[in-house]
C-alpha cells in the first residue's frame, strides 16, 4: 500500500476536507482528489462520504484510518533508526520549542543548521512547555526545546544553558532605584503573568513559593500567552512582569525596559533539549543541540540586570 497515498488520506480524515488537506499538504486539491481515488481503487472501497458538507469517513474509512496511524507510525520510526545508524542529515525534523527558546535561543542555531545541510528539512512549532512535552511523548516531535521541570515520563533531557528569570518593568519605573526587590514591592505593583502551562511562570511560582512568598499575594491583572505582548503592555506602564532575561536583552539595549531581581530569590531555569526515551535521535536533531550549546548567547550577568544593559 502506498504510503503517500495513507499520508494524504489520514490529512483529509483529520481536516474533513480536501481544502484544508492540501494546504497542509502543499499540494494542489486535485492531486489530494487524485491520491485518494487511487486509495480507494487499491483497497476497493469508498473511504470518504464527499456527500455532506464536511468530508466524512465511511465505515471502511474509518476502519482503515486506524491501520494508517500505525503503518505511518512504523515507516516513520523505520526511517528514524535507518538515518540514526548512517548518521545521515536528510530528511524532515520536527520541533516543537517553548516560546522563549524559539524566540530567543533558536533562530541562529537553526539558520546554521538549514545552511549547512540543505537537504533537511525543518518543521517547527511553537507550544508552551507542557504542549512541548506532549508533542514529544506523543511523536509528533522529534526533538522538544523546553524550560524548567518537566513531568513526564519517557523522556530523557540534555541541558543546553541556564536563564534567569527578572522583574522588569517600564523605563523611569521608580524600581529604578533599587539594586534588587523586597516582596513588597512586587506585591504592591499590577502583576502581568504568563498562561497556565507556561515554564516561565511555573519556575517562577516555583522560586516565590521556596523563598516564603505566597504567588496568589500578587496582583494578578491580566494573563497573557506570549512573551512579547507581556514586554509591549509592560512598556506601556500597565504593570510589571517576570519574564527570562533572555528575552530583554534588546530592550534593555534600548532602555525602554528595566530589570531586577527579587532579594533572596533565586530564579533560575535550566533549557534544555528533550528526546523520547524509546526513539533513536536523529543526526540532524544531535546537530541541533550542539550547534544551540555552540551558538547560543550568553546569560546577562547580574550586573546588567541592575543597570538595565547588557553585560
Amino acid at each position: 500500500m502506498d504510503l503517500r497515498r495513507l499520508e494524504v488520506f489520514v490529512a483529509v480524515a483529520h481536516e474533513r476536507s480536501f481544502t484544508r488537506a492540501a494546504q497542509e499538504l502543499h499540494l494542489s486539491q486535485s492531486a489530494v482528489s487524485q491520491q485518494i481515488a487511487a486509495l480507494e481503487g487499491d483497497v476497493g472501497a469508498q473511504l470518504l462520504d464527499r456527500s455532506r458538507r464536511r468530508v466524512a469517513l465511511t465505515p471502511a474509512g474509518a476502519a482503515l484510518l486506524e491501520w494508517a496511524h500505525r503503518l505511518l507510525a512504523d515507516s516513520e520510526s523505520a526511517r528514524r533508526a535507518v538515518a540514526a545508524a548512517q548518521g545521515r542529515m536528510t530528511g524532515a525534523i520536527h520541533i516543537a520549542a517553548s516560546l522563549t527558546i524559539a524566540s530567543y535561543l533558536l533562530p541562529g542555531p537553526l539558520t546554521e543548521l538549514a545552511r549547512r545541510y540543505p537537504e533537511v528539512r525543518i518543521f517547527v512549532r511553537v507550544e508552551n512547555t507542557r504542549h512541548v512535552s506532549t508533542a514529544l511523548s506523543d511523536g509528533h516531535a522529534d526533538i522538544g526545546l523546553l524550560e524548567g521541570e518537566v513531568d513526564r515520563d519517557g523522556l530523557s533531557l540534555e541541558i543546553l544553558r541556564e536563564d534567569e528569570l527578572v522583574v522588569i518593568a517600564p523605563a523611569g519605573h521608580r524600581f529604578v532605584a533599587d539594586d534588587e526587590l523586597e516582596f513588597r514591592q512586587l506585591a504592591a505593583e499590577p502583576f502581568i503573568a504568563r498562561e497556565r502551562g507556561s515554564g516561565t511562570r511555573q519556575v517562577a511560582e516555583a522560586a516565590l513559593r521556596r523563598a516564603g512568598f505566597a504567588p496568589d499575594r500578587l496582583r494578578v491583572i491580566a494573563e497573557l500567552s506570549g512573551i512579547e505582548p507581556i514586554k509591549a503592555v509592560v512598556e506601556a506602564g500597565l504593570g510589571v512582569a517576570i519574564v527570562s532575561a533572555l528575552s530583554v536583552r534588546r530592550e534593555l539595549q534600548q532602555q525602554t525596559l528595566i530589570a531586577r531581581p527579587i532579594r533572596g530569590v533565586a530564579m533560575h531555569r535550566q533549557l534544555s533539549a528533550a528526546f523520547a526515551g524509546e526513539r533513536p535521535v536523529l543526526p540532524a536533531a544531535r546537530e541541533l543541540v550542539r550547534l544551540l550549546r555552540e551558538h547560543g548567547p550568553g546569560s546577562p550577568a547580574r550586573s546588567g540586570v541592575r543597570s538595565g544593559l547588557p553585560a
